[in-house]
């Protein structure tokens, strides 16, 4: 019982002495003036949206200049809010270090299609479904969807393709081509094969492969895995026998069939 009361009071003193310590780390890094700024950028999605230049300029903008500023004068919180409103920026990090530096890391947003409305505006949805605005300063390399799309920009651009519900008042094609698209980027096949997506004016979805000179008809984006499992079918026991241009159209919109169009 006494070993148990020991034990526990060494914890208890252990714990105490580490709140000690970092509470009088804290108080003299507040004392201290903030002497740099440290911007890491997270490119691992391949993307340029945003460059150490936009996010100084950010941090440095009027009453935000850091640096010669005690550390505990900078609202941290504020600066993360301040740049996680950048169109192209999913989140942010800042924080102090103990040697005075201000740090702020950054992840992008990823885009999978970029829409080319009818009406010429021009948009991206991202990987988690948020609309995103085009950058003047880089295009990604990612699906193109056009054709008869009239779901607008300002319209829309407060909308999850994820969180769309199926009622009448919220459905747009935004939600079918965003599944369609994440469905073909997560697929390494159909990623190198599917370079763009065309809604006809029937507002059925279709495919424009790289290889091959056909459309392939998807009409909406149900059933996708068993519309592709029809094509992945067709390309190889059939095209593989006939060739790549035997067929204009692919229509995998029916049910247990693929019903082909022979090129004239």
């Amino acid at each position: 019982m006494i070993k148990k009361v020991l034990h526990i009071s060494l914890w208890v003193l252990l714990s105490a002495g580490i709140l000690f310590l970092l509470g009088f780390v804290e108080s003299k890094q507040n004392d201290r003036f903030c002497s740099g700024l440290d911007i890491y950028i997270d490119r691992s999605n391949g993307n340029f949206f945003v460059d150490e230049d936009d996010i100084y300029a950010m941090v440095y903008h009027e009453a935000d200049t850091v640096v010669g500023k005690k550390l505990v004068d900078i609202n941290s919180e504020a600066l993360e809010h301040k740049i996680n409103n950048h169109p192209s920026v999913e989140k942010s990090e800042v924080y102090k270090t103990i040697e005075g530096k201000l740090v702020v890391e950054v992840e992008q947003r990823t885009p999978i299609v970029r829409i080319f409305a009818y009406n010429g505006d021009s948009y991206y949805i991202d990987s988690t479904g948020r609309i995103m605005p085009p950058s003047a300063q880089y295009t990604a390399r990612v699906m193109v969807a056009n054709g008869y799309i009239f779901d607008n920009f300002i319209e829309i651009n407060h909308l999850n393709a994820r969180e769309l519900s199926d009622s009448l008042e919220v459905k747009t094609l935004v939600d079918d081509i965003f599944e369609l698209a994440e469905y073909i980027r997560k697929d390494e096949l159909w990623s190198a094969q599917i370079e763009q997506l065309y809604v006809n004016k029937d507002f059925e979805l279709e495919l424009i492969p790289r290889v091959g000179n056909h459309r392939i008809v998807i009409g909406d984006a149900t059933a996708i895995d068993e519309k592709f499992d029809k094509l992945k079918i067709f390309y190889y026991k059939g095209l593989s026998k006939t060739g790549w241009n035997e067929y204009s159209v692919i229509n995998l919109k029916y049910a247990n069939q693929v019903v082909c169009t022979k090129r004239m």
